[in-house]
């Protein structure tokens, strides 16, 4: 069962009030939701973000079952984050003020251990990772399957490489072209095993517990989802959305995210970018944000005791100016 990541710290951090408006970018199971609607109170509202309308549906059906009485304080909007200025705007009024958005970049546990998305290397299907297990995906776009039988070997390299941050990606990417001679790739263990078998016991030196396949399988679900290209997108339509003084909380999960999100907020806590020669300012640029966790906030011991998958949790928080 999914369990929310950092709950209580990026709800307090949010700093949110009685009948104020917040954006959750990022639905999934609704833990996140539930306690935001829980804040903002019977006058406020959350608007609820997901890309997948399993992930929607099953919120709903939750909130159903165990918040009956939240379900009038949140709107369920099907879309890309990355849209969330579109998505405010599209409620019909411009007198909504948004104090808040946060955004969990994690993925459901329930996605990654159902087979209709071919996340995982723990279950056996079809490579897929594409985010919306309905299939609202284009037709003509590349899932995992295509990317594995098809790209270039060096196409492939600088994927695991830049996206995986996968030391071993030449030599996987050798064992998958000559896995290609034989035949198509098609499952997700096919692919586990292929790496696996190429990595061999290099894959977990140094005391890396991790299975060989999960930097690779990273690479994948960002490429094929366009994660780091939607999230650059969502940073800036957030900013436009928040009123003065709200907040911005994101959660990431590895560092290339987690690199994206902190150059983000220090970019936009700089100021006056003339050439220190200058005796006066001469640009006129003053800050936009003001960063409210200038360190990351991690899980507490308590937390990763009971939910190891939030190991690599990173909690941080702006305020727009």
């Amino acid at each position: 069962m999914h369990k929310t990541v950092l709950l209580a710290e990026s709800a307090f951090q949010l700093n949110l009030k009685k009948g104020d408006v917040v954006v959750d970018a990022t639905l999934g199971m609704g833990g996140h939701t539930i306690e935001l609607a829980k804040i903002v109170g019977e006058k406020g509202r959350v608007i609820a973000i997901d890309m997948d309308a399993v992930a929607i549906r099953e919120a709903k059906n939750r909130i159903k079952k165990e918040h009956k009485e939240f379900l009038d304080r949140i709107i369920f909007v099907k879309d890309n984050f990355k849209n969330i200025d579109k998505i405010v705007a599209g409620q019909g009024t411009s007198a909504i003020k948004v104090k808040g958005v946060l955004a969990d970049l994690g993925w459901r546990i329930e996605q990654i251990n159902d087979p209709a998305y071919g996340l995982s290397f723990n279950v056996d299907a079809r490579l897929n990772m594409r985010l919306d297990e309905a299939g609202d995906s284009p037709e003509d776009s590349e899932d995992a399957f295509d990317i594995i039988n098809s790209w270039s070997a060096d196409d492939l390299e600088r994927l695991f490489r830049e996206l995986g941050e996968e030391r071993f990606s030449k030599r996987i990417v050798i064992a998958i072209k000559e896995a290609r001679k034989e035949k198509e790739i098609k499952t997700t263990m096919e692919l586990a095993n292929i790496i696996e078998e190429s990595v061999g016991h290099r894959g977990r030196k140094g005391g890396r517990k991790i299975h060989p396949a999960t930097k690779v399988f990273q690479a994948l679900r960002i490429q094929v989802n366009s994660e780091l290209n939607n999230l650059n997108v969502f940073l800036e339509n957030a900013l436009k959305v928040l009123e003065k003084d709200g907040r911005l909380a994101i959660i990431s999960f590895h560092s290339i995210e987690d690199r994206i999100v902190k150059n983000f907020c220090k970019s936009g806590t700089k100021g006056c970018v003339c050439p220190k020669e200058f005796p006066i300012c001469k640009c006129g640029k003053e800050p936009k944000l003001k960063l409210i966790t200038k360190k990351p906030i991690i899980p507490s011991d308590l937390e990763l005791k009971e939910n190891r998958r939030a190991r690599s949790a990173k909690l941080r928080v702006i305020q727009k100016k």
